[in-house]
Parts: structure tokens; C-alpha cells; sequence
């Protein structure tokens, strides 16, 4: 649990890769995230909590008659996705989230991870 999961790992089923981790390897081969990032150590939170979403955008109207008060754009699901106020705060950085403690039930880290 000490180790830093590295993307290039391969167990005898192939990659292990959680939704949040395959979007941060998505992020990485796209080149808006850095290389030295790795994607298996990314949660949920931190993949929207990067600063790759423009907050003052114009929702398309799908976006606003699939839902009018959030403002980002969820077309489909049961339940409203809540991002919170993490939502594209955090400007990527080497090795991000490789040393970040966190404690259930929160998941709150300290300032700078």
C-alpha cells in the first residue's frame, strides 16, 4: 500500500484500470497531463478537480434541459453527479497525488496535494 502504482504494471489479466485511472491515462496520452503522472493513482475527484474544464462556459441546451442547475453538462443518469467546489481547481503537476495521505470518510488531504 506504500508503493506508488505504476500505469505500466500488467497483472496476468492485463491492466488494471478503474474508470477515474483509465480517464487519467486518456488525459496522458492526450498530452494535457504530464508524463511522470500516474494515472493508476488517480480517484474520481482528482480527475475532475484538474483545471482542464472551463467553468464559464455556455452549457449547450441538451446540456441545460437535461438538467438546469449544474453547471457543467450531465445528459443522462438517475442521480444529479455533484462535483462539489474541488470542481477544476487544481493545476496538474509532476507526480501528482503520488504522496497525498487522505482519511475516510472525507478523503480530505492537506493544501498542495
Amino acid at each position: 500500500m506504500t508503493w506508488v502504482e505504476q500505469d505500466e504494471w500488467i497483472y496476468p489479466d492485463g491492466y488494471s484500470m478503474v474508470c477515474s485511472s483509465f480517464v487519467a491515462a486518456c488525459y496522458k496520452q492526450s498530452g494535457i497531463l504530464p508524463q511522470n503522472v500516474q494515472a493508476t493513482e488517480m480517484a474520481p475527484k482528482d480527475v475532475t478537480s484538474m483545471t482542464f474544464f472551463d467553468k464559464n462556459w455556455t452549457r449547450p441546451d441538451a446540456c441545460v434541459k437535461a438538467d438546469p442547475d449544474l453547471p457543467y453538462c450531465q445528459l443522462i443518469g438517475d442521480y444529479q453527479v455533484i462535483l462539489g467546489d474541488y470542481y477544476s481547481t487544481i493545476d496538474p503537476y509532476d507526480h501528482m497525488d503520488e504522496h497525498c495521505p487522505s482519511v475516510a470518510p472525507d478523503f480530505v488531504r492537506p493544501d498542495g496535494c
